[in-house]
């Protein structure tokens, strides 16, 4: 353990610990709230189930990812033992899976309901979607668990190949030299496919919004009279999926760069930059999903106005 902390890792542990209480506070609450909605009404709409499943998930990646910054700045060596980086990554890869692949699901979820293309394979899936749901974050579940299990066994296999193939290491031995590569192997395994449903699924959402935009301007333009109140929503869900596509684009970019194992990435401060970058995902999507949703917007204005008003009793 180290004894004296240096300004900059100070730093650091503070812009964790705000970005943990921003994702703990916003993730929570929609846990939060959508189990009190269920537990008063005992029913959950399709998108409701998304985004209960996805804030949990986040949930618990902000508390993990946390943990494991602060406990790698303040015990620097405790993952060079593999007894104890499996376990970690074994978690973290679960988890990190879950929540990709959960962020996938609501973003077909969205195509399928908002966009408009007419192949008879994408009017059947609108009309089942809801139906679907629980499978596909059920899919999702299983799918997780299966890269999860054999990333285990890979990484065991590979440690004891490692154990009795090299001399220098000892029974108790540690894997600091390999400790990048299960980390990139753990990251890059169980994310690919996720990362392509939801590109593809946000390209079609964003190329459908675009196209009935569109066709609404030029309505307008020959019609000065023509006015269609659904622009606006449009125009706000087009905004939302652009947000959501470059933030979970960020969020794979930076956290790839965090733990690859390419030369420049031996720079701490970059690396550093890349955790930072990729830890304010979990809130700043959730964030957004809240300002979207009247409900939960609603809920948040309610919560902060009776926040305010005991505030003033207390300060009075």
């Amino acid at each position: 353990m180290k004894k004296y902390l240096a300004p900059a890792v100070i730093f650091y542990l503070i812009i964790l610990a705000i970005e943990l209480s921003a994702g703990v506070i916003t993730n929570g609450y929609i846990v939060a709230l959508n189990c009190i909605n269920w537990a008063n009404s005992r029913t959950l709409t399709s998108y409701d189930k998304i985004i209960t499943s996805l804030a949990f998930s986040r949930f618990c990646l902000q508390i993990l990812v946390t943990l494991d910054n602060v406990l790698s700045k303040i015990y620097p060596n405790i993952f060079d033992r593999f007894q104890t980086l499996q376990p970690y990554l074994v978690t973290w890869m679960f988890i990190n899976q879950v929540s990709l692949c959960f962020a996938s699901c609501l973003s077909v979820f969205y195509c399928v309901k908002i966009a408009s293309f007419n192949q008879s394979l994408f009017s059947w899936l609108k009309l089942k979607i809801s139906k679907l749901v629980p499978w596909l974050l059920l899919g999702s579940m299983l799918y997780c668990l299966v890269t999860t299990v054999a990333f285990t066994l890979f990484s065991y296999s590979y440690w004891v190949f490692s154990h009795n193939s090299t001399d220098c290491l000892s029974k108790n031995g540690t894997i600091s030299d390999n400790k990048n590569n299960l980390l990139e192997f753990t990251f890059s395994v169980g994310s690919i496919s996720p990362l392509i449903v939801f590109i593809a699924s946000s390209v079609l959402l964003i190329i459908s919004l675009w196209r009935h935009i569109r066709s609404m301007n030029l309505n307008s333009d020959f019609n000065p009279s023509f006015w269609n109140p659904s622009m606006d929503a449009h125009v706000r869900a087009l905004k939302s999926v652009v947000s959501f596509f470059i933030i979970y684009t960020i969020y794979y970019v930076a956290s790839t760069f965090s733990i690859g194992n390419l030369s420049y990435f031996n720079d701490e401060l970059k690396i550093m930059v890349c955790t930072f970058v990729a830890a304010v995902y979990p809130s700043l999507h959730s964030i957004i999903l809240i300002l979207g949703n009247p409900k939960l917007k609603l809920a948040s204005a309610k919560i902060l106005h009776s926040a305010n008003s005991c505030f003033g009793e207390v300060t009075s």
